[in-house]
């Protein structure tokens, strides 16, 4: 077995890795989620040995790496908002632009001001419980329609000590209460986009969480047309899209609802990746 300090270990997966396209910061992403390391700790723990039984569990780690498994799949873990979730093939893994909607909404509304909020097609959780600890005046139900990915969200809310409801439900199917707030990270890329997606997306990713009809938005039709009766005077939405959808969205939701507004928002790429929708009440009640 090799004798290896986690520097050797780190350079031997890079060396492994480098054929494969696969991140080649992986190998410390994975050694920082085993040891709830930072990256600093991580740079002060390169000169100590590994141990052997770690050899074996990093080796087999990176194995599946170079075998186009997502390292945050591999781990089990992946970090969001400055905190770790538990993620697994039945859930998205959480992007730095679903932190920017995070941000976009906790940016809107006042600290103190309650709100009655819908984490709607919630997969891990992340977003609703991640809303609920940064406001903890607010009432957050997560809802999604894959029972598995509610097993994975519950079990981020005992990591986070939450208690939140969990509803499994079609979109509205199941829910009959009025929110301030929804927010969303649904299905949104369309199936013939299949092909530019990487092997490791279309080989581990969820397809029930990825791809929707109508060109990519067959889910955000469904949720235009039946948010109004769910969310409060006033209430609004929040929720991620395609980058390349800012004009088709905002026709849609003008067919949909005329008189509804909605505000786009660019991601720090620069790539329209957000969407606020408001008065769509008062649009669909008209």
């Amino acid at each position: 077995m090799s004798k290896w300090t986690y520097f050797e270990a780190q350079q031997w997966a890079i060396n492994q890795l480098a054929d494969t396209g696969m991140d080649l910061q992986s190998p410390a992403f994975i050694l920082s989620m085993i040891h709830d390391w930072t990256y600093t700790q991580l740079i002060s723990h390169n000169r100590e040995m590994m141990p052997d039984d770690e050899v074996v569990r990093y080796q087999k780690a990176v194995q599946q790496i170079a075998n186009h498994v997502p390292p945050q799949y591999v781990v089990g873990k992946a970090p969001f908002f400055g905190r770790t979730f538990i993620v697994n093939q039945d859930v998205l893994i959480p992007e730095s632009e679903t932190e920017e909607l995070i941000e976009w909404v906790l940016n809107y509304y006042a600290d103190d001001q309650p709100l009655n909020v819908l984490d709607l097609g919630t997969g891990s959780g992340v977003i609703g419980i991640t809303l609920a600890l940064e406001r903890p005046n607010w009432q957050v139900t997560l809802s999604d329609i894959s029972p598995a990915a509610l097993r994975v969200a519950k079990a981020n809310q005992r990591l986070h000590e939450t208690n939140l409801r969990q509803i499994e439900s079609d979109l509205f199917a199941q829910i009959d209460d009025q929110f301030d707030l929804i927010v969303t990270n649904p299905p949104y890329i369309d199936h013939q986009e299949v092909g530019l997606m990487d092997q490791a997306v279309k080989e581990y990713v969820p397809p029930l969480a990825l791809y929707a009809d109508e060109h990519g938005l067959g889910i955000y039709r469904r949720i235009f047309e039946e948010a109004g009766k769910h969310l409060k005077v006033g209430g609004q939405i929040f929720g991620e899209t395609g980058f390349n959808q800012e004009v088709t969205i905002q026709a849609l939701l003008n067919r949909i609802a005329p008189q509804a507004n909605i505000e786009t928002r660019h991601d720090i790429n620069g790539n329209m990746r957000m969407i606020r929708v408001w008065d769509l009440l008062e649009s669909q009640a008209k």
